[in-house]
C-alpha cells in the first residue's frame, strides 16, 4: 500500500474542480431554471464576481477533497473508475446536505432542489473520475 502522493491530490482535485465547475454552470443554466429562479435577490442570474470567485475556490477546495478521499480508499477498492466514482458519489452525497440547507432555511423550495440535486450526481462522478484518472502514486 503506497503513501497518498499530495502534490497529485492537489492537481487532481484542481483537475475534479474545474471539471464540476463547468458542469454545474452547465448544469445551472440548461436545467435549473426553477431554482435559479427561487434565489432570493437574482443572484444566480447575474453572480457578482466576488460570488463567482468564491464559488470556484469552493469548488476546487471540494475536488480536492474528493481526490483525496479517492486515493484514500484507493487501496481497498483498487485504482480505477470503481474508486473514483464511489469518491463522485461521496461528493455528490456531501453536496445534497449542502445543498438542502437552501430549503431548510426557506431559501427556495425543496421541489427546486430536485433537479439540481439530480443532475449533479452523474457530473460529480464524471469531475471525480476526470480527477482520479491523472492520479498516480
Amino acid at each position: 500500500m503506497g503513501k497518498i502522493n499530495w502534490v497529485r491530490v492537489i492537481i487532481c482535485g484542481i483537475v475534479a474542480g474545474l471539471v464540476w465547475t463547468v458542469l454545474t454552470s452547465l448544469i445551472t443554466a440548461f436545467f435549473s431554471k426553477e431554482f435559479v429562479a427561487a434565489v432570493p435577490g437574482g443572484r444566480l442570474t447575474t453572480p457578482p464576481h466576488g460570488m463567482v470567485a468564491f464559488l470556484l475556490v469552493l469548488n476546487l477546495l471540494m475536488g480536492m477533497w474528493a481526490m483525496w478521499l479517492y486515493a484514500a480508499i484507493r487501496p481497498r477498492y483498487g485504482p480505477g473508475i470503481k474508486a473514483a466514482a464511489i469518491a463522485g458519489f461521496a461528493w455528490w452525497f456531501i453536496a445534497v446536505i449542502d445543498d438542502s440547507t437552501w430549503g431548510s432555511l426557506g431559501f427556495v423550495s425543496p421541489h427546486a432542489l430536485l433537479v439540481p440535486v439530480a443532475t449533479s450526481l452523474p457530473a460529480l462522478v464524471i469531475a471525480a473520475v476526470a480527477g482520479a484518472w491523472l492520479y498516480r502514486e
